[in-house]
């Protein structure tokens, strides 16, 4: 394979209507780029983000899962969708466990675009699993495309950025199934924990759950919250990875 990094930008193909691939979606789609690969996925980011060996980081083209942490984008994704930022940051790593479940270990081909990096430096990329009942199909093989399945699985929205712009029909018809069937992030919201009683001992480090302060020392297994706000100190080091987000 040639490396990436020497890839030139490659040439723009004619695009499929949106309605011509999803009726094709019975047979075999074909990418409509030349894939490239494959590689192993060393680390998953993010729901829409991985670091594959030897190339770096990938950010998949079309698609955009919520922030697994409380940053800039986190907030402006509340603002947009009406939620709280802590419920973006739950959908967020729910996502990664979704992509990480799909990608952990495994290794991708790639399609590139007619723009291959982003302003951060980030290749932009289709990604491909090799799956004989795949509906891709792509030199005498079957294929899987990752942002599709995540899309499809209700794990992101359709994030059309020209000039890449090959699938965003695709990706617009998957997400309205996805709503519709209330599937990833369109499900039924569960209910919020309950406020802690007056007079109970909260530990501050956890403002969004009621845990109280050391002694004894907790873990996980102990207490009924996941996925919640972790402030430094975290004396029960729930986020062990420091993302601040406990029992992941």
């Amino acid at each position: 394979m040639q490396p990436l990094s020497l890839v030139g930008a490659l040439r723009a193909l004619p695009r499929l209507a949106a309605l011509a691939l999803l009726g094709l979606t019975a047979l075999a789609l074909t990418p409509q780029g030349k894939l490239q690969g494959p590689l192993l996925v060393t680390r998953v980011v993010d729901g829409d983000t991985v670091d594959l060996e030897g190339l770096g980081r990938v950010r998949l083209i079309g698609i955009d899962t919520p922030e697994s942490s409380a940053n800039d984008r986190a907030r402006l994704q509340a603002r947009e969708s009406g939620r709280e930022v802590e419920e973006v940051v739950q959908l967020g790593q729910e996502a990664k466990r979704f992509t990480e479940g799909l990608l952990r270990g495994k290794r991708v081909w790639l399609e590139l675009d007619v723009q291959e990096r982003d302003s951060y430096g980030r290749v932009l990329a289709y990604l491909y699993l090799e799956d004989p009942r795949g509906e891709w199909s792509y030199g005498g093989r079957r294929f899987r495309q990752v942002n599709l399945e995540i899309v499809r699985s209700g794990w992101a929205d359709p994030l059309t950025v020209p000039p890449n712009v090959r699938y965003a029909g695709l990706y617009l018809e998957a997400s309205r199934e996805a709503r519709a069937k209330a599937l990833g992030m369109w499900a039924p919201s569960p209910a919020k924990p309950q406020a802690p009683a007056r007079g109970e001992r909260c530990d501050p480090a956890y403002p969004d759950v009621c845990i109280p302060p050391p002694p004894p020392d907790l873990d996980c297994g102990d207490i009924p919250y996941r996925n919640f706000r972790v402030l430094p100190p975290d004396p029960h080091r729930f986020d062990r990875d420091r993302d601040g987000v406990g029992c992941e």
